[in-house]
């Protein structure tokens, strides 16, 4: 994996944002960025969130209002890689605003698509966290620990 992409991920906390991006995001290139585009298409969104699902626990994540009814593509795709993982969408404004600004990371692909960009909130394996405690899952995480025994994730060593 892309060392610093691999680094990013070991430093994200629970509740801190990654913004994966599209190649046409207008952004400062700065130290939170990881620009992974090569040209038009590569690497692709998928390409890129397969190999983040592969190192992050992701409990939720966003994409743009619009990618529902205008890219079902994309947004389907990254329902079927996260799909333990709370869908939402944002205003494409907070996008550009608040999820920039507050992102840890953002992670440039080559995606070449509209309505391309998922900010992914990280999390923490439900069932796993709170083994350790001696009493259930709380019900304010009940919603995370169905999602994860659903979709088989009981944790970091599965």
């Amino acid at each position: 994996m892309n060392v610093k992409l691999g680094r990013a991920i070991s430093e994200m906390g629970h509740d801190d944002i990654m913004l994966i991006t599209d190649a046409g995001f207008q952004m400062a290139h700065d130290e939170r960025v990881i620009d992974l585009a090569l040209t038009p298409g590569v690497p692709d969104l998928f390409t890129v969130l397969r190999a983040i699902r592969a190192e992050m626990w992701v409990e939720e994540f966003a994409m743009i209002a619009d990618a529902k009814e205008n890219n079902p593509y994309a947004w389907n795709g990254v329902n079927e890689i996260f799909p333990d993982a709370k869908a939402g969408t944002r205003p494409n404004e907070w996008f550009h605003g608040d999820c920039y600004q507050t992102a840890k990371y953002i992670v440039r692909t080559g995606a070449w698509m509209p309505w391309g960009n998922v900010a992914l909130i990280s999390g923490i394996p439900v069932v796993e966290w709170f083994s350790n405690t001696g009493a259930p899952v709380p019900e304010s995480w009940k919603e995370r620990h169905d999602l994860n025994v659903k979709f088989g994730r009981k944790g970091l060593e599965q």
